[in-house]
């Protein structure tokens, strides 16, 4: 090999490794920059706060999707929704008494959030459905908060993905794919981001014309030094009970047609049975004697818990669209703590028991806000009949 081509390929060797050198250089810059912008830019926009909030919600994560959810601005919104025609269906009111419980229902707008970001909140942590309680328990407002949860939609809402997140300014939109359980109806639902933070700034999303054609570029809204995208407020969640509860409804009403026929014939052996239970327990003395009370025993054991059992087991053989779930199950809890009331009962008169007879009490009381409460959803009632006084 002569001089000069040693020289040549000499040379050609250095470029080389300059060339790789230079390209080394260049994947640890872009890594740097990829990472500076993922850190800096990209973990500061709504994209990566809602994608964040789903993977957290999947994954069981209270707190990470907490911190992406205003829940009070959302609740206060979403009431507004739902009770808009809370009281549409109730066909036992009148225009008055429409009116004054919509009136109503605003002044108790505030109580009635609250409790759905406790509802919520213990939802995030404990994923169990619970009742809010305190001033919210039973029906100090004139209303079933249970029944208003299941017209809410919300505990039968699945979440399936993240559709989208668009940007407008300081605020941004996010569209979610969802889907009611029982109508299997999907929906794409729509909320507003803001970002709470102080100091956060746009980059980008600016409008340039180019070769006489106008063309948006995206643009980030982020913070340096740090951010808060939360949802202050799902925009179209009265479309979506407009979606599916025109077809829960007619669940439920083909429902209650196809049992209605058991549930009139066993109300009139029910009033039958009670008028012969109050006979049975008559007595001049003012309590029931031996006899008696063996004798209301097996009259609750041999006739009253059998039509009890033989009710449900007719109304278990009727199909249940996905609509009417709420109410048959409620149906179902009724049977199982009137029996369990009857049993307590038998064994308060049989073995002279207080606190067996107590317990019973404690159940009928059960059994009749659960009767309630089918009444008010077989006759599309939203409320108590009296209005409650504000505490």
């Amino acid at each position: 090999m002569d001089d000069y081509t040693w020289r040549k390929r000499l040379a050609e060797r250095r470029r080389r490794r300059q060339r790789e050198r230079l390209f080394l250089l260049s994947l640890i810059v872009m890594a740097i920059t990829g990472l500076f912008l993922y850190f800096s830019v990209y973990t500061k926009t709504p994209e990566y706060a809602m994608r964040e909030m789903v993977t957290a919600y999947r994954a069981g994560d209270a707190d990470t999707v907490r911190r992406h959810l205003d829940l009070d601005s959302i609740t206060l919104a979403a009431y507004d929704d739902l009770t808009s025609d809370l009281f549409k269906y109730d066909t036992q009111l009148s225009d008055r008494e429409r009116s004054l419980f919509e009136n109503f229902y605003v002044l108790i707008r505030r109580q009635m959030c609250k409790g759905a970001v406790k509802v919520l909140n213990t939802y995030l942590d404990k994923r169990e459905w619970t009742l809010p309680g305190e001033i919210l328990k039973g029906r100090q407002l004139g209303i079933d908060y249970d029944l208003l949860l299941d017209r809410s939609l919300i505990r039968h809402t699945s979440l399936i993905d993240l559709e989208d997140v668009e940007h407008h300014g300081e605020e941004a939109t996010a569209t979610f794919a969802i889907v009611e359980d029982y109508s299997q109806v999907p929906f794409t639902l729509k909320v507003t981001l803001k970002n709470l933070a102080n100091d956060s700034f746009n980059i980008g999303g600016s409008e340039v014309e180019l070769f006489g054609k106008k063309i948006k570029f995206p643009g980030f809204t982020f913070n340096l030094g740090g951010s808060d995208w939360k949802i202050v407020s799902v925009d179209n969640y009265r479309g979506y009970l407009d979606a599916a509860s025109p077809i829960l409804r007619k669940n439920l009403a083909d429902y209650i047609d196809a049992t209605e026929e058991i549930v009139f014939r066993y109300n009139q052996t029910f009033t039958a049975e009670q008028n012969n239970f109050i006979s049975l327990q008559k007595s001049p003395y003012g309590i029931m004697l031996a006899n008696q009370r063996v004798d209301v025993s097996n009259y609750i054991t041999n006739t009253i818990i059998p039509s009890l059992e033989n009710r449900q087991a007719e109304l278990d053989e009727i199909p249940v669209p996905e609509g009417a779930q709420f109410l048959a199950s409620l149906r179902q809890e009724s049977t199982r703590v009137t029996i369990m009331a009857w049993h307590s009962y038998i064994t308060g008169i049989t073995e002279n028991s207080a606190t067996a007879l107590d317990t019973a009490e404690s159940l009928h009381k059960q059994e009749l806000i659960l009767d309630q409460r089918i009444e008010e959803i077989v006759h599309n009632s939203a409320i108590a009949r009296n209005l409650p006084e504000l505490p």
